[in-house]
């Protein structure tokens, strides 16, 4: 019964050991059994694509759209605290500025907008999980590793060298304490390795995912393009020692290569239709 009905799912047929007295109730509830697992498979499927359908459609890619800009204004904020805290002298003035209520409130903005990020790139690559399953879940996981590893350093950044660390040096002046200070910031230096390696390979991979021809994801393509060269220039200046991006150039236009690059995030989001998908 089964070779009739797919004969590929049949590999080899052996011969029973026992008679079977009602060889057509057997078979009748077999047929009744496999129609049922069809019936199960096929809803699933149909259940799953309406739900892939429902998060490429216009009220999730405004809800992402609005995490793009929502993310602008937190830099912008940042931007804000740096400029009116300014940069400390010593490493003990250092812990101390980051207990300023402005650092917390801007670190607990940025570690927010992780978890936002992550949401963000997620949509856009769901625009495309339709057509290219494997190279959207690549990009996507990608830009997964780089939201973990954020949010890993954010939070500890936060609670432990702003919060707790602060407070300890506040009520005894031990050095030791810097020395932590300095212990983390030289793990997250040696961290942003992997973590600007998921962005670099996350939009390189975006970048091919949206080479559809169409004027519209053309948009997400060069601001794609864009994160792969700012990634790759400001990686090889840090960790290669070729001054391509200097640190100076690189802060002063932090904020602007933000808006360059999740403004048209913002304006691909709105605009792209269920049409322009197809």
């Amino acid at each position: 019964m089964l070779a009739a009905r797919d004969p590929d799912a049949v590999l080899v047929v052996l011969p029973a050991e026992q008679h079977i007295a009602d060889e057509p109730g057997l078979e009748a509830c077999l047929a009744a059994l496999i129609a049922s697992s069809e019936s199960l498979a096929g809803g699933i499927v149909r259940r799953a694509g309406a739900v892939l359908i429902a998060m490429t459609g216009a009220r999730l890619r405004i809800a992402a759209a609005t995490v793009a800009v929502a993310y602008i204004a937190i830099q912008g904020f940042q931007e804000y605290v740096f400029r009116v805290i300014g940069e400390p002298a010593t490493p003990a003035e250092g812990l101390a500025l980051g207990a300023h209520p402005l650092h917390i409130a801007r670190s607990t903005a940025m570690l927010a907008a992780m978890f936002g990020l992550v949401f963000l790139y997620g949509v856009i690559f769901l625009q495309r999980a339709r057509e290219r399953p494997v190279l959207a879940g690549f990009g996507f996981l990608a830009f997964l590793l780089f939201g973990f590893l954020e949010i890993g350093l954010r939070s500890v950044e936060l609670i432990w060298t702003q919060l707790e660390l602060p407070a300890a040096y506040a009520r005894a002046a031990d050095p030791a304490i810097l020395d932590q200070v300095a212990v983390f910031e030289a793990v997250q230096h040696a961290l942003y390795v992997p973590l600007g390696l998921a962005v670099l390979i996350g939009s390189a991979l975006g970048a091919w995912l949206f080479a559809t021809g169409r004027a519209l994801d053309r948009v997400i393509q060069a601001v794609f393009v864009f994160h792969v060269l700012r990634n790759v220039t400001r990686m090889l200046t840090v960790y290669v020692g070729w001054p391509l991006f200097p640190a100076g150039a690189y802060n002063t236009a932090y904020f602007a290569m933000t808006v360059a690059f999740y403004g048209p995030v913002a304006y691909w989001l709105i605009r792209r239709s269920p049409v322009a998908a197809r």
